[in-house]
């Protein structure tokens, strides 16, 4: 469950990203998220992964409100969210399969089920051939 009440996030420099927004998602619903460049669609993102703090308002995941969540506290949050971002962000220094395979590793998997998740995951998109 995701929940925004009455959410604003205003950046220093006077902008306003998100004024006032009001939402909720019940636990298994899926929803897209569109909108023209600067509707507020990253912030939105960043608020729900902890990137970003609001000015005003609550946000909830689970029924975990996120103001209460202390920055040792952030991580563990992250790892119950699922987030593609844009720009991928990707780790250079390492190939296709250990970019995918380092959450898992991150979570306690153990590394040969790790890796046969990681080659399940590329087979699935047509990528196995790129896992290196």
């Amino acid at each position: 469950m995701i929940s925004f009440d009455n959410v604003s996030k205003r950046y220093p420099n006077g902008y306003d990203a998100l004024s006032q927004v009001n939402f909720s998602l019940k636990q298994g619903e899926m929803a897209f998220l569109t909108g023209h460049s600067g509707a507020g669609k990253s912030t939105l993102m960043k608020l729900i992964m902890l990137m970003e703090r609001p000015t005003n308002g609550r946000v909830l995941v689970g029924d975990q409100d996120l103001a209460t969540l202390g920055h040792r506290q952030i991580p563990y949050h992250r790892r119950r969210v699922g987030v593609v971002f844009q720009n991928h962000q990707l780790l250079f220094d390492r190939s296709v399969f250990d970019n995918i395979a380092l959450p898992l590793r991150i979570c306690g998997y153990d590394p040969d089920d790790a890796a046969r998740r990681v080659r399940a995951a590329l087979d699935k998109v047509g990528l196995l051939s790129k896992e290196k």
